[in-house]
């Protein structure tokens, strides 16, 4: 039975080195559906790479399994040892690990069978086992792992050379070196891929005119493309109000479109993360002779939202009634186009108001360009108002990434001048008007965007335009002596993250923002606003004036759900606020840093946040009644 064995194993793996390697895809349905192409292909679904050269390494471990079965006994179930011995390589198999204790004899069955698999990765492809001894419960198997087969030559065949380039295959590293399968594997699937996302998702490529010569092996890449395919049309099933246009944009895939593998991996995923849509099935592209189509299952998702609070305050001074508050509307894709609306308005001081609206059009005229515009009113009390009026044209790039160009006009008015009309000096206000034109980019990799665990995201804007000071009537006009008023102004900011995945349900987010203002005179009024929610957590909102700024965030985050998680903070910055006038040149920076806990959960009504912080400025000591609780629900309808 031992020579019978030893015999079989030689025969098959000999036989072996003379078989093609090849690729196909194996969808999930029948051999013959996938040759006719009346199949279709559900995105989420596995894919499974078939080799010849594996099925047949499985033919002959299957060989070697049911002779061993014959031998062992191995229907019972007992702890057993095993034993590997090699009279002619025991150097080679003291370099192979393997384990030695089992509680069934079907466990030590497939540890032979790994140890086999583990020479033919390593270019012994014929080592095979001797003979074996065994007793009631211990085997020893006598290993030879035969001759190391090495490369004579792996040509490119009928390959073009630029793919082969492409995907880092070199003539060279196949010469007299020793044939690793996995190697010649994961070359294989680089092809395959290759065709896959560029119109051949029926491409298979194997080894072909195979030669062996005293152990080395000559072969070339044998390709077979088989027909090119495209998406004809892109077909959307449900009640979701949203354009084809859109979808073509967004996804990237328009009717025509050359079949992309890689793209319509991510279908799903790219759905999932649009909020005004939810996909009732996945997506799926069905072949036919004739024509192939991608079937999109979309159905209406509520995605515009109200949240806010409003409270009463007494004037101090007037005795009057005042509202205060933090209200947000949120309109989202009302016309069908993928648009936004957002307006934002909060009135956190009596006399202080912040008023925001953005506007973002998508894919005007069926184009990759869409339209973004924001307008910004922010009343510092008595002090000053400020205008801002950004108009941007975003290039749109696959996944709602894009590049854009834009121009920003702003304009800081001071409103009461009262004890300023005799002063020589300028205060560090001042009225400003300001023109800059800039560039914008966007770019995300996550995972699943509304709630990542890994992936990155990258924001960058910049900018430069010329400032005039403006004269104001009701200041002494020696008070601008020496000032010039038409200077060189630029600004730009940077916003990052990158969520690195913890086992299964943890990530951890490391982010950076950043911003810098360069301008030859620099007044508060034209300061960054930073603390709060969205910048320095633990801190009052927009409560710290900065000419630069940059805000370090750690965060750890379990994921409860899709769209629940809790998370621990920390936010370390460093912010200068230089105020170089002419007159009152003033300069102050710090290291203030804030950190907390909370939770944002999704509930029927909406999504519910809360969160606790305290936050650490200059020398001021640590305050649990000054820490700063932010919550909120957001309500979508």
């Amino acid at each position: 039975m031992r020579f019978k064995l030893k015999i079989l194993i030689r025969k098959l793996f000999l036989f072996l080195l003379f078989l093609p390697f090849g690729g196909a895809v194996i969808q999930a349905q029948s051999v013959a559906d996938t040759v006719n192409k009346q199949n279709t292909y559900i995105t989420d679904s596995v894919k499974v790479k078939t080799f010849p050269m594996i099925d047949s390494v499985k033919s002959a471990l299957k060989s070697v399994s049911d002779t061993v079965k014959m031998i062992a006994n191995n229907n019972e179930k007992q702890n057993c040892t095993l034993t590997v011995l090699s009279l002619k390589d025991q150097m080679l198999l003291n370099k192979i690990t393997y384990k030695k204790q089992f509680h069934s004899f079907a466990e030590r069955e497939k540890e032979l069978q790994n140890i086999l698999l583990t020479c033919y990765d390593n270019a012994y492809l014929t080592a095979v086992y001797d003979s074996m001894a065994k007793d009631t419960t211990s085997l020893t198997a006598y290993l030879n792992f035969g001759a190391e087969y090495k490369w004579a030559q792996l040509s490119k065949g009928n390959v073009d050379e630029g793919v082969l380039s492409e995907i880092g295959f070199r003539e060279k590293l196949y010469s007299n070196k020793p044939i690793y399968y996995k190697k010649v594997k994961k070359l294989e699937e680089k092809l395959i891929v290759y065709f896959e996302n560029n119109g051949y998702p029926f491409a298979s490529v194997k080894l072909d005119s195979v030669v062996i010569t005293d152990g080395k092996i000559t072969a070339q890449l044998n390709l077979t493309k088989n027909a090119s395919e495209k998406i004809d049309s892109v077909i959307i099933k449900g009640n979701a109000k949203i354009t084809p246009v859109y979808m073509y944009n967004y996804l990237g895939i328009k009717p025509g479109s050359r079949y992309n593998e890689a793209q319509l991996k991510k279908v799903n995923t790219r759905i999932a993360e649009l909020s005004f849509v939810r996909a009732t099935k996945p997506a799926s592209v069905t072949f036919t002779d004739k024509f192939n189509k991608l079937v999109l299952y979309l159905d209406k998702k509520r995605s515009s939202q109200f949240d806010g609070i409003l409270g009463i305050l007494p004037d101090e001074k007037t005795g009057k009634i005042l509202f205060t508050g933090d209200v947000n509307l949120k309109l989202q894709n009302g016309l069908g186009r993928g648009e936004l609306i957002d307006l934002t308005w909060r009135r956190l001081q009596t006399q202080t108001q912040d008023l925001k609206f953005h506007l973002v059009y998508p894919f005007v005229l069926r184009s990759p360009f869409g339209i973004d515009y924001t307008f910004k009113l922010y009343k510092k009390d008595t002090t000053y108002l400020e205008v801002n009026h950004n108009i941007g044209v975003q290039y749109i790039l696959i996944g709602g990434n894009y590049v854009k160009v834009f121009y920003t006009n702003k304009t800081s008015s001071l409103l009461s001048t009262k004890a300023l009309e005799h002063t020589t000096t300028l205060p560090v206000y001042a009225d400003v008007h300001t023109n800059m034109y800039g560039l914008g980019w966007k770019y995300e990799k996550l995972d699943y965007r509304l709630n990542p665990r890994k992936g990155y995201t990258i924001q960058i804007n910049g900018s430069v335009g010329i400032k005039v000071i403006k004269q104001n009537a009701r200041i002494d006009t020696a008070a601008y002596h020496n000032v010039k008023m038409n200077t060189t102004v630029g600004n730009g900011d940077f916003e990052g993250s990158l969520f690195i995945p913890m086992f299964s349900r943890n990530t951890v987010k490391v982010g950076v923002q950043s911003a810098y203002l360069y301008s030859e005179n620099t007044f508060q009024n034209e300061l960054y606003r930073i603390g709060g929610l969205k910048t320095l957590r633990g801190f009052d909102e927009e409560s710290i004036y900065a000419s630069f700024y940059s805000i370090f965030t750690l965060e750890y985050r379990f994921l409860l759900e899709q769209n629940s998680y809790l998370y621990l903070f920390g936010d370390q910055a460093y912010y200068e606020a230089n105020t170089n006038t002419v007159t009152q040149p003033l300069l102050i920076h710090d290291s203030p840093y804030g950190f907390g806990a909370g939770i944002s959960f999704e509930t029927k009504a909406g999504i519910f946040s809360i969160s606790y912080a305290l936050g650490h400025q200059f020398d001021n000591p640590f305050q649990l009644k000054s820490g700063k609780v932010h919550f909120g629900i957001v309500n979508y309808f």
